[in-house]
């Protein structure tokens, strides 16, 4: 069974995940550092940078509007794989989306989380954020 990250890990990835449910901007943006890469499977599929992560929620919000979408819920379901090695942490998720759109049923996403971590300072911040889709 894989190990689970550290708590203080563990708290950034939940707080990411509960930021990203509650549409709390400012949350999500906490967990991560100054100089970030966002891996995601709309376009333009990857933001790189100091401001990366407000890049990706306006582009996310955007592509939320333009497809209907009334919420967006991910949940954790698994953990696959974490190491942490000095200053660095790496951490591998199945996780669950779901979409609620304006029309029609949930639609349901397994996928693949993937958060990478450096410590800086006297914290942890989050360097880089994947989701990858399974189907």
């Amino acid at each position: 069974m894989p190990k689970e990250p550290p708590a203080e890990i563990m708290a950034l990835i939940n707080t990411a995940l509960d930021a990203f449910n509650r549409k709390d901007p400012t949350a999500f943006s906490s967990v991560f550092g100054d100089d970030v890469v966002i891996i995601e499977g709309f376009a333009p599929f990857r933001w790189l940078g100091p401001r990366a992560v407000e890049r990706w929620w306006n582009d996310a919000e955007t592509w939320a509007k333009a497809g209907g979408v009334q919420k967006e819920h991910i949940s954790l379901e698994k953990i696959h794989y974490s190491d942490v090695s000095g200053t660095r942490a790496y951490a591998v998720f199945s996780a669950t989306l779901t979409i609620t759109v304006k029309e029609g049923e949930p639609i349901v996403r397994p996928g693949i989380l993937v958060y990478t971590f450096s410590r800086q300072g006297d914290a942890w911040k989050a360097e880089g954020h994947t989701w990858g889709r399974l189907n």
